[in-house]
């Protein structure tokens, strides 16, 4: 079953083009990744330093596997000194459709 991922950040202080830059060069290999249906990232009006990422998956286990690519490969963007704090990860599953 389908399911979005919502994940919430901010950029630390004075990091938000190198963030942006960041992971808009990984989002192309993330969308090509086995079982993800989409990416929006997008930033908030009236703080451009808060961002978003929506991903939808296939299934939780297309999800771990990429997470898991991800840190192998060391590649994870959020993990780093350009977010502030720990990124806020909700899970949906997607009903009726």
């Amino acid at each position: 079953m389908s399911m979005i991922v919502n994940i919430t950040f901010t950029a630390a202080n004075g990091q938000r083009d190198a963030l942006v830059d960041s992971l808009l060069s990984v989002l192309d290999e993330t969308r090509a990744y086995d079982g993800c249906e989409g990416v929006t990232f997008a930033e908030a009006n009236d703080n451009p330093s808060s961002m978003l990422l929506v991903e939808k998956w296939a299934s939780i286990p297309h999800y771990d596997a990429y997470k898991a690519w991800r840190r192998e490969s060391g590649t994870t963007v959020l993990g780093g000194d350009l977010v502030d704090g720990t990124p806020e990860t909700t899970y949906f599953t997607i009903l009726g459709g």
